[in-house]
């Protein structure tokens, strides 16, 4: 892989990590009583979906070109 593309992951990895932190936080908040936003939750499901697939697709295009290479040389 190259390092742009290393980059992004760990940049995409780093910003999963930062939403399942503040998911746990949201969870914590709510089991000690307090009546967090419900639309902060989805909207943080939302962003580790959206960075969940970011990373599925740049791994699809690392991928691909790699099972292209050891499909040519069997």
């Amino acid at each position: 892989m190259s390092d742009s593309t290393l980059q992004a992951l760990r940049h995409m990895n780093q910003r999963s990590e930062q939403a399942s932190e503040q998911m746990a936080d949201f969870n914590r908040r709510q089991t000690e009583g307090e009546r967090p936003d419900p639309n902060e939750f989805t909207a943080l499901l939302e962003q580790r979906s959206v960075t969940h697939d970011a990373m599925a697709a740049q791994f699809k295009l690392f991928d691909k070109p790699l099972r292209t290479v050891l499909q040519e040389t069997k």
